[in-house]
């Protein structure tokens, strides 16, 4: 009886048996196929080739007149010593700016070297030596007191100037000053409490590793002599900047010519990049000007050669020239799209416009730069190379699969990347790196 009942149900559930048997054939058989079946992807073939990457500007013509004399300093307009119709020569002085501010810095620049000098003078004539690095680190920290003092001090005073000159009781070169003394106060501040810091986590490296009072010492003071060498390199450094700037606050003629317009006149106080006289000359000497984009610049250097394409009523004229001039600051624009952006003033002269005389002062033209070029190197679609880790690579396709390949990327255009190790002749990769079946070891066909 118990058997019958058992056959009723092996029968009763027989064809559910079946179809679970059926399915799981054919999903089995389905796993199978995909996990044998290829990524169609686009693949590039290497090869030596040319990569000639350009950048095109905007940019005026300007013929032997019209040289814009920018201020490359911040600083109040302290004399104007031309006038319209002016003659000048290359080198005279145009406009003088206060140099107050800048000396001011200088000054402490130069305070701060005397001070850094003398210590090392006591350092390398073994004084410090007589103390323990305690007692220094003591030292150190009675400076970063009376730094601290200064410098709340001085904060005080530049928030109070702020408040006056907004109810104009003071003028914005007294509040300048202040905020100058502020800022400098700041960085002395700044800088001593870093040198305390540093001090104490060396001391405490010194002793963890277990060494006599004597090494402590010697080992400490070493360290410090070489902060102080640092410190008094950058001391130079910035004192040399200063020196540059205070030379720039004497703004001169760049150029032979009559002065044509005085814009310095107008304005109380120049900011980097700011017209302030502008020269007419007649040396016959076509100049093209033009802004670019600060990413652009460490690709052009003066005396690179360049092109300047006319479009004349259809027909494009292309004319020759040089980088003549970049200048060394950048000033803030707009793109088309309103977006913030920054570019740096270029000048170039062109060499070989002719007789022609199409073109004319003031007329428009697309400067072309060329930023790279090479005829022998090995490079890829863009699409094909991805990061990871800060690192590059491609998927190269090695016996019908994906293989994940370092390369060295030494220039990218807008398309391609130039590989320059990583890749041979006659390889393939995949062009598009970024598709989400392609990884490491995926079997692929190329379409």
């Amino acid at each position: 009886m118990k058997k019958n009942s058992l056959s009723k149900l092996f029968e009763g559930r027989k064809k559910y048996i079946i179809m679970f048997v059926i399915i799981a054939a054919i999903i089995t058989a389905f796993s199978i196929k995909n996990i044998n079946k290829a990524v169609s992807v686009e693949a590039y073939s290497i090869n030596f080739g040319t990569l000639n990457d350009t950048y095109k500007e905007n940019a005026v013509i300007s013929f032997g007149k019209g040289y814009h004399i920018l201020s490359k300093v911040n600083g109040n307009i302290k004399e104007v010593l031309v006038d319209e119709n002016t003659a000048v020569k290359k080198g005279d002085v145009l406009v003088r700016i206060s140099d107050r501010d800048l000396v001011y810095q200088k000054q402490l620049r130069q305070s701060n070297l005397d001070s850094y000098m003398a210590k090392k003078e006591e350092s390398d004539i073994g004084k410090l030596m007589t103390t323990s690095p305690m007692e220094y680190i003591n030292g150190l920290g009675s400076s970063l007191e009376s730094a601290r003092a200064a410098y709340e001090a001085a904060q005080t005073e530049y928030n109070a100037k702020q408040a006056l000159y907004e109810s104009q009781s003071i003028s914005l070169m007294e509040l300048e000053s202040a905020k100058a003394s502020f800022e400098s106060a700041k960085s002395n501040f700044e800088t001593a409490s870093s040198r305390l810091d540093e001090s104490n986590k060396y001391l405490k490296s010194l002793k963890d590793e277990g060494l006599s009072e004597k090494d402590i010492s010697k080992k400490f003071y070493e360290s410090t002599k070489k902060q102080l060498e640092a410190a008094i390199d950058a001391e130079k450094t910035a004192i040399a900047q200063l020196d540059m700037q205070i030379a720039d606050c004497e703004v001169k003629s760049e150029y032979d010519g009559i002065v044509s317009s005085v814009p310095a006149k107008n304005i109380s106080m120049a900011v980097p990049g700011q017209e302030l006289v502008v020269v007419d000359t007649d040396n016959n000497e076509y100049r093209l000007e033009c802004s670019v984009l600060t990413d652009v610049i460490p690709y052009l250097h003066v005396g690179d050669e360049m092109e300047a394409e006319f479009d004349l009523r259809g027909t494009k004229k292309v004319y020759k020239g040089k980088i003549s001039e970049i200048y060394d600051f950048a000033t803030e624009d707009k793109s088309p799209l309103g977006l913030k952006e920054y570019r740096v003033k270029l000048v170039a002269t062109l060499n070989d416009v002719g007789e022609d005389n199409i073109l004319k002062n003031g007329y428009g033209v697309d400067a072309i730069f060329t930023l790279y070029k090479n005829d022998n190197v090995i490079a890829v679609p863009l699409g094909a190379v991805f990061t990871e880790n800060d690192s590059d690579y491609v998927f190269k396709i090695e016996e019908g699969r994906a293989k994940k390949t370092p390369v060295t990327v030494s220039y990218k255009s807008s398309t391609e990347a130039v590989i320059s190790e990583g890749l041979q002749k006659d390889d393939k990769v995949i062009i598009n790196s970024d598709e989400e079946k392609i990884n490491d070891g995926v079997k692929v066909r190329a379409k």
